[in-house]
């Protein structure tokens, strides 16, 4: 059985972030759900236009083996204040299932009251955030929550999801096959 992970993502998304993440766990076998919070049309922080697979309401109530959070300042504040997203983060959390958030994205980890651990982030978001210890590192796993710092962490961020989901063994292949 494939792996499912929802991508909530609205204007503002981190596009090396987001597109890192889709591309490399489709590429392990992951069938992912880019689902954007209102509509499907959205554009990035530099703007690159993306068309959502879904909006989030109409997978809310949906099972995924990891929720991943892209970073992005708008994106980020917007995960962290819409409800829906928090809703699923939460659920999904503790469910034991595996949520994940690179770059400013782990304020919404916080907001919804899962970042409790460590974790890292984009420099200088650590400031906003209450809970959980800060390191300094291109990525962080603690329990079932995986945070990195940004765009140029994209690419190991996802590789330690596709580790988790899968294996390392795959995680390592891919590596290899992409020239990482």
């Amino acid at each position: 059985m494939s792996k499912r992970v929802l991508l909530p993502i609205t204007n503002g998304f981190e596009e090396i972030e987001a597109i890192t993440i889709v591309d490399i766990l489709r590429r392990a076998g992951a069938s992912v759900i880019i689902a954007a919070l209102e509509k499907r049309q959205i554009v990035g922080a530099h703007g690159v236009a993306l068309k959502a697979d879904a909006v989030l309401g109409d997978v809310l109530n949906e099972n995924f083996d990891l929720v991943a959070l892209a970073g992005g300042g708008e994106n980020a504040q917007s995960l962290s204040t819409n409800a829906d997203a928090l809703a699923v983060i939460k659920r999904h959390f503790e469910a034991g299932r595996v949520v994940a958030a690179i770059c400013a994205a782990p304020i919404a980890l916080a907001k919804a009251g899962v970042l409790k651990g460590e974790y890292t982030c984009f420099g200088g978001c650590e400031k906003t955030i209450e809970s959980g210890k800060y390191i300094s590192a291109a990525v962080v796993e603690d329990g079932a929550v995986i945070t990195s710092q940004g765009a140029g962490t994209a690419a190991a961020f996802a590789f330690a999801l596709v580790a988790r989901l899968f294996d390392y063994a795959l995680a390592q292949k891919l590596k290899s096959t992409m020239y990482f």
